[in-house]
């Protein structure tokens, strides 16, 4: 695939910046997992992904969605310079989490005081404008179209429930020298994050009526003495091996279910268990230690969604360019305790950090909302990166 035209020389202003970012909310892209909190028809990626693409149609950009799910599909949009060696990619993920329980209209995209509220706002439509703009501005520069350097913009579906998108992209055999996941980082380079493995644990026992408990075997018994080993001996053992970056491994019990009723003996239940690792960790590992070490009880395993923790290195030629292009180098690198789409493709081949304007204390808020000011700054920072980037094979 290749560049299929000459992008027109005017760039994108701070105004257009914002319509870009405004339009984008205003799709709705709410992942259908779980209560997505809308109706249906404001569910799943497809008409943001159209948007998108026929953006990068019009920055000459060869383009195809691939769809991952029914009405869910990725978007791959390819730039060629003419003189490419090298390839980078910006991956900002579409989908959004529920409405629910918003207190604002989570698709009017509103202004105040300098604040764009909406849904997805800050995670990670802001991240993602900022990443369109910066490349719709860098294309328009001769400079850039007959450099070295290719770039591709992907933006993935799913990655609120499962990182289905960057999995589907990497399963494919997709390989750059850089990507690039659009987070909400308050502007500073996401090199390492923690992994999640979320898996459900399962004890069983036998039924019987209640008021004879001692000839049947309680499975919510049985599962009581697993969380209390999770939340004391298992939470103070982890806190022995914190990574010097992202500290200490953790664990959350988040749900439990057993029993059918009070005067029956439970045989059955589940708990779902949120457990945080750091680099190093193995998750297969993880797993069947807690099985060996709980084996007289027993407990059986199941994985629910696995995301891998990242460790670029910061020495990167690609971070450190991305990092001079923040302007201030030795505060831009940083830790983050969440995971995304950044450790998907690190796990297969393909440095990667995340990048992006916004706070993650605001992600999934209720009144959820990015500074307009910061999406223009990373737009900035992000152009600069481009410019300079073709620069790292010959170490310019």
């Amino acid at each position: 695939m290749g560049a299929r035209g000459t992008a027109p020389a005017q760039t994108v202003n701070d105004e257009q910046i914002t319509q870009l970012l405004q339009d984008l909310v205003r799709i709705p892209s709410v992942s259908p997992h779980g209560d997505p909190g809308t109706a249906k028809n404001n569910t799943g990626e497809a008409p943001i992904a159209e948007y998108i693409a026929e953006v990068l149609r019009k920055l000459a950009l060869d383009v195809e969605l691939r769809e991952v799910e029914p009405g869910r599909p990725n978007v791959i949009g390819k730039f060629t310079s003419r003189g490419a060696r090298q390839s980078v990619a910006f991956a900002p993920h579409s989908d959004t989490v529920s409405v629910a329980g918003m207190t604002i209209d989570p698709f009017a995209a509103e202004i105040r005081d300098d604040k764009l509220y909406g849904r997805g706002a800050c995670d990670a439509k802001g991240p993602l404008a900022a990443m369109l703009a910066a490349l719709a501005n860098a294309v328009r520069q001769k400079e850039f179209r007959e450099g070295d350097l290719d770039v591709y913009f992907c933006a993935l579906m799913g990655e609120e429930s499962g990182n289905h998108g960057a999995k589907a992209l990497a399963e494919s055999g997709f390989h750059v020298d850089f990507a690039v996941a659009g987070e909400p980082t308050e502007g500073r380079i996401v090199y390492t994050h923690k992994g999640a493995l979320w898996c459900k644990a399962v004890t069983r026992g036998r039924s019987v009526h209640g008021s004879m408990p001692e000839k049947g075997v309680n499975a919510i018994g049985k599962m009581a003495e697993v969380v209390q080993y999770l939340l004391g001996d298992y939470t103070r053992a982890l806190a022995k091996t914190a990574d010097p970056v992202l500290g200490a491994p953790t664990v959350n019990v988040g749900t439990i279910r057993g029993g059918t009723q009070n005067n029956i003996v439970p045989d059955y239940c589940e708990i779902e268990v949120d457990r945080r690792t750091v680099p190093g960790e193995v998750h297969e590992d993880i797993l069947a230690t807690l099985r060996e070490t709980l084996r007289h009880i027993p407990i059986t395993t199941e994985i629910l969604s696995d995301c891998p923790p990242l460790r670029t290195d910061p020495q990167n030629p690609f971070v450190q360019k991305l990092a001079l292009a923040t302007k201030d180098p030795k505060s831009a690198l940083v830790g983050a305790p969440w995971f995304c789409d950044a450790g998907i493709l690190a796990q297969y081949g393909v440095p990667a950090v995340a990048f992006g304007p916004g706070s993650i204390a605001q992600a999934h808020t209720a009144n959820e909302f990015v500074e307009c000011k910061e999406v223009l700054h990373a737009t900035q920072v992000l152009e600069r990166f481009l410019l300079t980037g073709a620069m790292v094979a010959d170490g310019g």
